[in-house]
């Protein structure tokens, strides 16, 4: 995991070679206080918190922290809305041990300690209970599934279920799961090719989307090639996929029955993406300057002040507006 990690700090390093040599790092890219600056309220004491997923109604979070690309751990909390309180899901000593296995009969074990959770997906079954699927690069690349209880007179709990392994030379970056237990995920790039995660940061394809099933394994999705391909999102109904072509700049919707990609919207360097209260597609897009990158990646223990934006995408017509900057 470490040369995982050296891989993908290599990607700035990489850009920053096509850059102006001595390009300063701009003022308040290191965000070293908790205080407010505007209408932004910070939550601090997180490690690189990656995804958020809602639970059922509103009051609690599931966050993804990420720690570092595997270097070192992050875990799974569980954020309290109405104070802001947040307490450790995954790992934490004495998990219950999963009953019967799901996802990759090859998976029996579930993360140890070393779990560095990435994207993540929460999703209803066709027997009504609810799946957390989480990308994870700690110990082993994979899909962590677990279950998550929804107790009435006490907090959220998750359970390990199993998990499932990606095609060889992948490293995932976001997942979405479908009620029949199918699971989608990306492929940011190929960990063996150097060369080609560097080709990624000029627009060439490095990337791609799979759908795992129990019967069939991990299958290419055809037409799914991007650069850099970042988050994804499935549209209520399961027909559709909503693709984050980071270094393209593009959204590419995807037709899971005719397995074609149907429509295109323009968004810079989009990260990652949920369904907003009114039914478009909110999509975090990063202000990218390469030195307030390279700067953010080499302390994780500071909060990053790298610009962004949140951009809505009407899944209909791919029109975009911004609702925050």
């Amino acid at each position: 995991m470490k040369r995982l990690h050296a891989l993908v700090r290599s990607l700035g390093a990489a850009a920053l070679a096509l850059t102006l040599y001595g390009c300063g790092v701009p003022d308040g890219t290191l965000v070293t206080d908790c205080e407010d600056r505007g209408p932004l309220h910070p939550v601090c004491g997180l490690q690189s918190p990656e995804d958020i997923a809602i639970v059922p109604g509103g009051d609690y979070l599931l966050l993804s922290e990420l720690g570092n690309m595997g270097e070192f751990p992050g875990r799974i909390t569980l954020f309290r809305v109405a104070d802001e309180s947040v307490r450790p899901l995954f790992p934490v000593a004495g998990s219950a041990a999963p009953g019967i296995p799901q996802g990759d009969p090859a998976c029996i074990e579930p993360p140890g300690e070393e779990m560095s959770p990435h994207g993540t997906h929460l999703v209803q079954l066709e027997d009504g209970s609810w799946r957390y699927l989480v990308v994870n690069h700690g110990g082993r690349e994979a899909v962590e599934l677990f279950s998550l209880a929804l107790p009435a007179d006490g907090e959220p709990q998750l359970q390990w279920q199993g998990c499932v392994f990606p095609a060889d030379n992948t490293l995932i970056n976001d997942v979405v799961g479908l009620a029949n237990g199918d699971v989608i995920y990306t492929r940011m790039f190929r960990p063996d090719d150097f060369l080609g995660s560097q080709r990624a940061l000029l627009g060439f394809q490095s990337g791609d989307v799979w759908r795992w099933s129990q019967g069939g394994g991990p299958r290419l999705l055809p037409g799914t090639e991007g650069a850099l391909t970042n988050g994804i999102e499935i549209s209520p109904d399961e027909r559709y996929i909503f693709i984050n072509q980071y270094m393209d700049g593009e959204i590419h919707k995807y037709d899971l029955q005719t397995e074609q990609r149907v429509a295109t919207a323009e968004v810079a360097n989009a990260d990652n993406s949920s369904w907003g209260p009114d039914g478009q597609l909110w999509l975090a897009s990063h202000q990218m300057e390469i030195p307030v990158y390279l700067a953010c990646t080499e302390d994780h223990g500071v909060t990053c002040g790298m610009g962004f934006e949140i951009v809505a995408l009407d899944p209909e017509t791919m029109a975009t507006r911004v609702l925050f900057r």
